[in-house]
């Protein structure tokens, strides 16, 4: 992963939150899980996060979709912190339980989960094949993987595009929905089920900088200053035009480990 995803400000977590959500580090919510999943059933199933950030999808693994138990994983300390004070909180500490890990191979044995998520988390790691080399083997024989991350169209990068993957304070290691599909196959991987979700999220994308914009602008003043504000709103119009170019394409991918 690279060294920015390592620190998630207080500021930060706060911002994300007010764009996607209560407990939520990336947009979508309950709906949008609930179309990750498709019919895999995580009911009775002992389910693995990898890039649980705050535990707010964990929490409605088990609280929406039966989920027996639900382990996240995150590099992030402080997000895990505060993961496990939310578990408190709600009353699912004995449903949900938080570790903070260090990049490369997970301290999990192997054939260990029933099911394996992650949402918008492999768009921070150089090496995917070996991240989902991990996730293949933590699964059960027949488990399911379960993910959603941010890709790249296959058109050449616009300058729009380029400066935003690869400028400022956070940079993207981004591949193709395709490409991320290839490379569950080689881990040994089938069933392979892909969707582009480019057509939601333009729509999505462009709600979030009008909200920016209007009510959630003082808000945002209020609570980090007015240039910060701004910068917020900028970063808004930016995802949303290039979810507009196809550009930005978060896409769903659900496989399985061969029984």
């Amino acid at each position: 992963m690279t060294e920015h995803a390592l620190y998630y400000t207080d500021t930060l977590l706060e911002k994300l939150q007010l764009r996607w959500g209560d407990g939520l580090l990336s947009p979508g919510g309950a709906p949008e899980l609930a179309r990750m999943l498709g019919d895999v059933s995580a009911r009775g199933r002992a389910v693995l996060d990898l890039g649980c950030g705050l535990g707010g999808y964990d929490a409605l693994l088990v609280r929406d979709h039966g989920a027996a138990h639900v382990t996240g994983v995150d590099i992030d300390g402080a997000s895990i912190e505060a993961a496990r004070a939310r578990a408190r909180a709600e009353g699912l500490q004995e449903a949900m339980t938080f570790h903070h890990v260090t990049p490369g191979p997970l301290p999990v044995a192997a054939e260990s989960f029933d099911v394996v998520f992650s949402k918008d988390t492999i768009v921070d790691l150089p090496d995917k094949p070996a991240a989902l080399q991990e996730m293949f083997r933590v699964l059960r024989p027949g488990g399911a993987l379960v993910l959603a991350d941010w890709f790249r169209a296959d058109a050449p990068m616009t300058p729009e595009m380029r400066a935003w993957t690869s400028d400022g304070d956070e940079t993207y290691e981004m591949a193709t929905l395709d490409e991320t599909a290839a490379a569950l196959c080689a881990a040994g991987f089938t069933g392979i089920e892909t969707e582009d979700r480019n057509a939601w999220f333009a729509a999505y994308a462009n709600d979030e900088y009008e909200r920016l914009k209007g009510p959630l602008f003082e808000t945002f003043v209020a609570r980090f200053g007015r240039a910060d504000a701004e910068r917020s709103v900028e970063n808004a119009r930016i995802r949303a035009l290039l979810a507009a170019q196809g550009q930005l394409r978060p896409g769903h991918l659900r496989a399985r480990r061969p029984a």
